[in-house]
């Protein structure tokens, strides 16, 4: 990792022109339900290889599959039930994965050029942005039915837009918190009643590993050039009563929750130092591998933490103790950040009659078990979740209770670019060069005049 104090100002990790002019070409576009990041833990992909028409090579019929994020923990899940598919409706499908990188340019690439798939999976946050294209079909007469009766209310909700369903909820994630039982025991603490239930509980903790024998960062705090940032950091900002927008869509980013939050962030690294030593080189991804290594005490993290744990430690590859407890409450709550991934039909498909065919097939109960249980996302179906497999599992189990207080990202119809603001304005106080008061109101103007 780099260090913090790298060449590049912090003022200039966004082009504030083409902020406005992103933000102020779609303006907030709030919609019910709730938002996701994509959440996958694993990035593998298998490449993006252009698919091609409806009709193959004359004979058969075919339906482009596109997705993202197929590691090798679930790829093996897909190519089977490809070919199950395959077999049962006699027609070949091109299923396409490519990596969260290449995700988003990818999709409006094949949608602007004429060549969209038949069915895509993506985060239910980019629903605004492709309906705004006319790039979905309406799935209402799927999702007001026997088969949309299968789905949790509150996934359900989040596919819709305008008043319609625009997507299938296909994957759900939350947070909790991990810490290291074997870190925590070398620091006096108790591996076994942490006693980590708000974020001060969190600080103290981390004091403690600081002060003791343990040679590991005490927490995990990303601030690097990148989206999951600010999903790590809302955790503290919703806990302190702040909020990103208010009922209007128009931002709200700087009240004195918001504050109050983002100076324990910036804390945690710049005043107590209980954190790794790189927070602005570090993504989401840098500090779980970390844990995930046993070189950390705690950080934030998706059930898929604890799964690759268990998986490492099977392979020989890990050897240590891990807890798993609720995201620390702050002053007004706690919460866990919510995502969902969406299953879509695009407009554009010449086969949509088979893509739902598709999508139904993928909604078999057992099938979305095995989903859920492989890739490590909360099942969406109620009559998966009901399973004790999910509620008995240590792995599981916390992930589970935190439902009831996971909260979505608003849906915007640029969020990433409202995000990628939020982002720089963490990073301004984190690397010191604003105070977190004024990094926000900079932030609040410039996403003022975007949105005028």
């Amino acid at each position: 990792m780099q260090p913090d104090n790298n060449d590049r100002s912090i003022d200039d990790s966004i082009d504030r022109r083409r902020l406005l002019q992103a933000l102020g070409a779609g303006g907030a576009i709030a919609i019910a339900g709730c938002s996701g990041d994509g959440g996958s833990g694993s990035d593998g992909g298998d490449g993006d290889s252009e698919s091609g028409g409806d009709g193959g090579d004359g004979g058969t019929q075919s339906v482009q599959f596109l997705t993202m994020g197929v590691g090798d923990n679930i790829k093996q899940f897909f190519e089977e039930n490809n070919t199950a598919f395959e077999d049962e409706h006699d027609v070949d499908v091109e299923f396409t994965s490519v990596t969260w990188d290449n995700a988003r340019q990818t999709v409006n690439n094949r949608v602007d050029g004429g060549e969209a798939p038949d069915v895509s999976r993506w985060p239910a946050r980019w629903i605004p942005q492709l309906v705004g294209k006319e790039a979905l079909e309406p799935l209402d007469d799927m999702m007001d039915g026997e088969f949309g009766e299968q789905f949790y209310d509150g996934v359900a909700d989040g596919t819709m837009y305008n008043g319609s369903h625009y997507g299938v909820p296909w994957a759900a994630s939350n947070k909790c918190l991990y810490y290291n039982k074997d870190v925590f025991e070398t620091a006096g603490l108790d591996p076994e009643d942490p006693s980590l239930n708000s974020w001060q509980d969190m600080l103290d903790a981390a004091t403690q590993i600081r002060d003791s024998d343990a040679s590991v960062p005490a927490l995990g705090l990303a601030g690097a050039d990148a989206i999951e940032t600010g999903s790590q950091y809302y955790h503290y900002h919703w806990s302190h009563g702040a909020d990103l927008v208010d009922d209007e869509g128009m931002p709200v980013v700087n009240s004195s929750g918001a504050v109050d939050a983002l100076s324990l962030y910036t804390d945690l690294h710049l005043e107590h130092n209980v954190t790794q030593s790189s927070p602005l080189s570090s993504t989401r991804q840098d500090i779980r591998q970390l844990f995930e290594n046993g070189d950390l005490g705690m950080v934030i993290g998706h059930v898929y933490t604890g799964l690759n744990i268990e998986s490492a430690k099977e392979n020989g590859e890990a050897d240590f103790d891990y807890g798993i407890v609720q995201v620390p409450r702050g002053p007004e709550g706690r919460y866990s950040l919510f995502t969902i991934d969406t299953l879509a039909i695009l407009s554009q498909s010449e086969n949509k009659d088979l893509a739902r065919d598709l999508i139904r097939f993928y909604f078999d109960e057992e099938r979305r078990f095995q989903y859920s249980k492989q890739k490590g996302f909360l099942p969406v179906v109620e009559a998966v979740g009901e399973r004790s497999y999910f509620s008995d599992s240590e792995n599981w189990g916390p992930f589970v209770e935190a439902g009831q207080y996971a909260r979505a990202r608003p849906k915007l119809g640029n969020f990433s670019e409202f995000n990628d603001r939020m982002v720089q304005a963490i990073q301004e106080a984190l690397a010191d060069r604003k105070s977190p008061q004024k990094a926000l109101n900079d932030a609040q103007s410039d996403l003022e005049d975007a949105m005028e």
